[in-house]
């Protein structure tokens, strides 16, 4: 009768053991976030804008994105978004912009975790856009586990990280300042800017012309005649190469994320010539002379206001995909 008792004691108590085990170990799936409808129309990816002030605040669709996560996987944790302003460092955490999501990869659940909502945030959509989610939140890249996914170097896939930490401990999610301000199509459910235009050898017009100011400010010379040439298409494949990017004379995606640059009110040289040309597609009829002066700031600050975005005479990335490659 004792003998009895006690065998039944260590097995109810090995069943809690092993229950627990199993709990510990195989964790409760949880459904990726659920999509809404959308049509055909999406964001183009984000350009890579790193981090150039000092804003550690809270950005709403950071917010968002966070609670999106952790409302899904609610086991897991959050280590951050904002981070004090160093001049030695470069991160987006410091303009409150970047999430780290808590979870470790020598844990096979958080694993499982991570590659279901990874796969969900870079999977095509029924309508062929490739990365979709990850388009529609304004996501510019994620590391994780010593490699990195950038969207402005979306076609490479997953390339190796060899920053500092290899982010074994979190997920690191950057945001561009649309999908940080959450002014993307996972908030807003419109459309956003449409993607860099495809330009290349034979091209006309002030797109092309854009090129060739910008390559003039990156240090690559040539007229800014709007008539893509064996010379502008030479000064291309050699930005290109200096930049680690495949050398084939064609400004797409990849290489107007490089060009561009963020100008301001009382710059001078190359690339405000750019955004003046630019903006004199769109009928603002500026003086193309290199000078960001006050006409210059209030046709900016127009087109952002048109966008609903800050008006703060800022050309950002964002601003760049407003205005190349439309006209009046």
């Amino acid at each position: 009768m004792h003998l009895s008792t006690t065998i039944r004691r260590w097995g109810g108590a090995a069943v809690l053991v092993t229950a627990a085990l199993l709990t510990t170990v195989v964790p409760a799936h949880a459904a990726v976030p659920t999509i809404p409808v959308f049509g055909a129309a999406i964001d183009p990816y984000a350009a890579e804008d790193p981090q150039d002030s000092c804003d550690p605040s809270v950005k709403p669709g950071v917010a968002g994105f966070r609670e999106l996560v952790l409302r899904t996987y609610p086991t897991t944790g959050d280590s951050g978004v904002v981070r004090e302003c160093s001049p030695s460092e470069v991160s987006e955490h410091e303009e409150g912009r970047a999430w780290d999501w808590r979870v470790d990869a020598r844990n096979s659940a958080d694993r499982a975790r991570v590659d279901e909502f990874l796969g969900w945030l870079l999977a095509t959509d029924s309508h062929g856009n490739k990365h979709a989610m990850a388009r529609r939140t304004g996501v510019m890249y994620v590391i994780w586990n010593g490699r990195i996914w950038g969207s402005y170097r979306a076609a490479e896939g997953w390339r190796p990280y060899s920053g500092a930490s290899p982010h074994t401990d979190h997920v690191h999610f950057s945001f561009s300042w649309a999908g940080a301000r959450k002014q993307t199509t996972w908030w807003t459910r419109a459309t956003q800017p449409a993607a860099w235009p495809r330009v290349e050898r034979g091209a006309t017009g002030v797109d092309v012309q854009t090129v060739q100011h910008l390559l003039t400010a990156a240090g690559y010379p040539v007229d800014s005649d709007g008539k893509f040439g064996p010379g502008t298409e030479a000064a291309v494949k050699k930005f290109q190469a200096a930049q680690g990017a495949t050398a084939d004379g064609i400004v797409g995606m990849m290489s107007w994320s490089k060009l561009v640059r963020t100008v301001r009110p009382g710059d001078r040289g190359d690339a405000v010539k750019a955004v003046q040309a630019q903006l004199n597609a769109l009928g603002y009829g500026l003086e193309v002379d290199g000078a960001f002066g006050d006409r210059t700031a209030a046709a900016v600050r127009g087109v952002q206001k048109e966008n609903q975005l800050p008006a703060d005479g800022v050309v950002t990335p964002t601003v760049w995909q407003l205005v190349v490659g439309r006209t009046a």
